[in-house]
């Protein structure tokens, strides 16, 4: 129904993400004069806790040349949930310049365009898995201080819109377990199990922008006789020629009876106050060249790109062409 193809690996940066943050801890073991005698690094696997236990409970049933090696640390993402706390504005868009030329249209022309992203929590578990509890609490001393009890990572989430997030991770609860049961020939094992919500966002699609806009036409307009058909909502009243100034405008627009000074008048104003009497005393026309691109700085020459005209009769735009009426 959908109908969409896109995919930002977005879940797959966040699974990385919280698995970097654990993927270098060492433990040390020393003698009883203090001397390290021997640095072990924790390996990291993604996988579910139970499977690594089964596999314990199981030596010595399953023949095996290797048993398995502790202590040892694993990870797994166990849920996604929405959370309504970070929703942002449905409508709201980032824009980026379209550099590589890889949406649909293939154009540089062209911005890219991309809807705000949808929060939600993904909840992680990390468990510790040691045979003695020297170990672990070592382990545990080297991430617990970091979280705070949150540690805020950023991530480049969508790259080809430039888009890199702060995310935080939340330590919600820590546990122990000490699985010693049984005889002298049970194998012992400790396992912490740590909880986390990541506060990550899902994006949506990227879409095409606008194009880039090459010109812009900026009109002049200050009213004549039919000032007062003119709404205050619709112009600037401006300082008047006077005496003690060298202020000067086209046109008086008192009416007759009162001094109301000049007021120059926008776009917006009805038609009837846009007539011949409030034309189009000037304009000022920025043209840049064709070959400008989404990268550019937008700037302009301020010699070949600006173009300033004033009229002596005042002049009535057509929309619909686009020129002026009596061109």
């Amino acid at each position: 129904m959908l109908g969409l193809t896109f995919y930002h690996q977005t879940i797959r940066k966040y699974v990385v993400g919280f698995g970097t943050l654990f993927n270098d801890i060492n433990i040390e073991r020393k003698n009883s004069s203090g001397t390290v005698i021997e640095r072990i690094k924790i390996p990291l696997a993604y996988g579910p806790k139970h499977k690594f236990l089964t596999r314990l409970s199981e030596e010595g049933t399953i023949p095996r040349k290797v048993a398995i090696q502790l202590p040892r640390m694993g990870f797994e993402m166990s849920s996604i949930n929405y959370d309504p706390t970070r929703k942002l504005n449905t409508v709201g868009v980032n824009v980026k310049a379209n550099t590589a030329g890889t949406l649909t249209t293939g154009s540089t022309g062209y911005m890219m365009k991309q809807y705000n992203p949808v929060p939600y929590a993904f909840d992680f578990t990390l468990w510790v898995m040691v045979k003695n509890a020297e170990d672990g609490t070592q382990i545990l001393e080297q991430i617990l201080p970091f979280f705070t009890p949150e540690f805020t990572m950023t991530i480049n989430t969508v790259s080809s819109m430039g888009i890199k997030t702060d995310i935080p991770v939340v330590l919600t609860g820590t546990s122990v377990e000490d699985s010693y049961e049984g005889d002298y020939a049970t194998r012992r094992s400790i396992v912490w199990t740590l909880s986390f919500i990541l506060k990550g966002y899902i994006y949506p699609d990227i879409k095409h922008g606008s194009k880039i806009i090459k010109k812009t036409i900026i009109d002049f307009r200050l009213p004549g006789g039919t000032d007062d058909l003119i709404d205050d909502t619709f112009h600037l009243l401006l300082e008047d020629s006077t005496d003690r100034t060298r202020t000067y405008f086209l046109l008086d627009s008192s009416d007759g009876t009162h001094d109301v000074g000049q007021k120059v008048v926008f776009e917006g104003a009805p038609e009837t106050a846009l007539g011949t009497d409030a034309g189009v005393k000037s304009r000022v026309t920025i043209d840049v060249p064709n070959t400008i691109v989404a990268t550019d700085d937008f700037g302009f020459n301020e010699d070949s790109d600006i173009t300033q005209e004033f009229f002596e009769q005042p002049r009535i735009p057509d929309l619909a062409s686009g020129g002026d009426l009596d061109d």
